[in-house]
C-alpha cells in the first residue's frame, strides 16, 4: 500500500488509499480469527505532539467481535436513519441533491458511525472511552471511516450466529433416542 502526502495550509496529511488487495488480506485475516491492525494519524498537531510527548499516530487492532459487542453495534445499526439514502439509491428516475442528502445523513448518523467503530476497537459491551470517541471524531476521515466500518462488519461475522439459531430452531430438545415425552 502506497502512502501519498498532501499539503494543506502548511500541514502534511497522510492519505492511505483503499487497496482492494489489502481489503482481501484483511478479510482473510478475519476468517483466520486474527486481528486486523490499522493506524490513524492525528490531523491536528498540538504542543504535546510537537514536543514528541504524544505520538502523531495511534495504532489499533480490530479482533473478531464478541457477542456483547455485537449486540451493542446491532442496536446502533437498527437506530440508523438511512431510509432517505436508500430511497435515493433505489429510485434512479428521481433527481436528488446529493450534497443536501449527504449533509443531512452526516448530521444524523456521524456520531453513531464513530461509536460503532469505537465499539469494534474496544470489543467490549461497556461504553467506549470518551477519549477514543473524541480521537476518532477529530482524526478519522470519511474514507478511513468506510474502511474501518467494513472491517468491523467483517469481524462481526453474523453467519455462525444465524446458523446456530437455525440449528436450534430445527432441534427438538425434548426428545431423546427411544424416549417419548410425557411417557
Amino acid at each position: 500500500m502506497t502512502k501519498k502526502k498532501k499539503e494543506k495550509k502548511g500541514e502534511k496529511i497522510e492519505i492511505n488509499p483503499v487497496d482492494s488487495k489489502q481489503v482481501r488480506q484483511d478479510a482473510i485475516s478475519t476468517i483466520l480469527q486474527k486481528g486486523v491492525d490499522f493506524t490513524i494519524t492525528s490531523q491536528k498537531k498540538n504542543l504535546l505532539n510537537k514536543l514528541h510527548l504524544k505520538p502523531l499516530e495511534r495504532k489499533f487492532v480490530i479482533y473478531p467481535i464478541n457477542m456483547g459487542t455485537m449486540l451493542k453495534i446491532s442496536e446502533i445499526l437498527l437506530d440508523l436513519n438511512a431510509d432517505e439514502l436508500t430511497d435515493a439509491m433505489n429510485n434512479k428516475e428521481k433527481k436528488v441533491n446529493i450534497m443536501d442528502l449527504g449533509a443531512r445523513n452526516i448530521i444524523e448518523n456521524k456520531d453513531k458511525l464513530v461509536k460503532m467503530i469505537a465499539y469494534g476497537i474496544t470489543n467490549n459491551e461497556k461504553e467506549p472511552p470518551k477519549s477514543l470517541i473524541k480521537f476518532l471524531n477529530d482524526n478519522l476521515t470519511a474514507k478511513e471511516g468506510l474502511r474501518l466500518m467494513t472491517l468491523v462488519i467483517q469481524q462481526m461475522d453474523v453467519s455462525p450466529f444465524l446458523a446456530s439459531l437455525a440449528s436450534i430452531k430445527g432441534m427438538n430438545l425434548l426428545q431423546k433416542k427411544g424416549v417419548v415425552p410425557g411417557a
